[in-house]
C-alpha cells in the first residue's frame, strides 16, 4: 500500500499543510481506533466493531480547541466509519445519512485549506457508497444515477463538492496541485497518475462498478439482462 495518501501530500504542499499535518497526526490515537473499528465490521464482528465505533464517536465529539479543519477530517471518517456500520446493520435509511454528513464535513475542511484538496476524492467515493445503498435497497434506477453522479466528478462534468462559501472543486483542480510539488518521487508519481491519468481511472473505476453489481449482498444482484 502506498504511503502517498491525502495527508502525506498535505504535508507536502507547503508550510501551512505541514504545521496541519502536524497538528492532525497528533489524533492518531482516535484515527487507529476508528480504523480497529472499520476492520472488525469488515471481518463480520459488528458487535466488536460498534463498540469501538461508539468510543471512537465520543473521542473525536471531545475534541476542541481545533483548527476547524482538524474537527471536519475527524468527522469525515466519523461520519463514514458511522455510514458503513449501519449499512451492515441495513439501516440504509440512516447509512445514506451518514454518507451525506460525510461528504459535507469534506466540503467543511476544504473552505480555506487548499492543502487537503486530494480528501476532494472521497466525496465521488462517498456516492459510490451510496450508489451500493441504493443496490441494497434493489433501487436500480437510483443506484445508475449515483454510478452516473460519481462518474461524472471523475470527468469534470460535475463538481466533487462546493465549499461553505460556495467554492466548487473540480476534479481538474488536482492536475495544477500535483504540478506545484514537482518534482515527485517515483512514489508520488505512481499516486498522482492514479488520479490524472484517464484511462487507469477509468479502468479502476469500472472494475470498482463491475465488482459491485456482481455483488450478492443482502440487496441481491443488479438485473444485468
Amino acid at each position: 500500500m502506498s504511503n502517498c495518501d491525502w495527508l502525506h501530500f498535505a504535508a507536502r504542499s507547503g508550510r501551512e499543510g505541514r504545521e496541519w499535518a502536524e497538528v492532525y497526526r497528533h489524533h492518531a490515537g482516535k484515527l487507529e481506533l476508528g480504523h480497529r473499528a472499520l476492520t472488525n465490521m469488515r471481518r463480520g464482528q459488528l458487535e466488536q466493531g460498534g463498540a469501538l465505533l461508539q468510543e471512537f464517536i465520543g473521542q473525536v465529539e471531545g475534541v476542541s480547541g481545533e483548527l476547524a479543519s482538524v474537527r471536519a477530517v475527524l468527522n469525515r471518517y466519523r461520519h463514514g466509519i458511522e455510514g458503513y456500520y449501519l449499512y451492515c446493520r441495513g439501516e440504509f435509511d440512516d447509512a445514506e445519512r451518514s454518507m451525506r454528513l460525510a461528504h459535507d464535513a469534506v466540503a467543511r475542511a476544504l473552505g480555506g485549506a487548499g492543502w487537503l484538496l486530494l480528501l476532494a476524492v472521497h466525496c465521488q467515493e462517498f456516492c459510490m457508497h451510496r450508489a451500493r445503498i441504493a443496490r441494497n435497497r434493489r433501487r436500480w434506477p437510483e443506484m445508475q444515477a449515483r454510478i452516473s453522479q460519481a462518474r461524472a466528478m471523475m470527468c469534470d462534468r460535475l463538481p466533487l463538492c462546493e465549499t461553505e462559501g460556495g467554492g466548487k472543486i473540480w476534479w481538474s483542480a488536482l492536475r495544477p496541485f500535483f504540478d506545484a510539488l514537482a518534482p515527485l518521487s517515483d512514489e508520488e508519481a505512481r499516486a498522482a497518475d492514479t488520479l490524472l491519468n484517464p484511462p487507469e481511472r477509468e479502468r479502476l473505476f469500472d472494475q470498482f462498478v463491475r465488482g459491485m453489481l456482481r455483488s450478492s449482498d443482502k440487496g441481491g444482484r443488479y438485473p444485468l439482462t
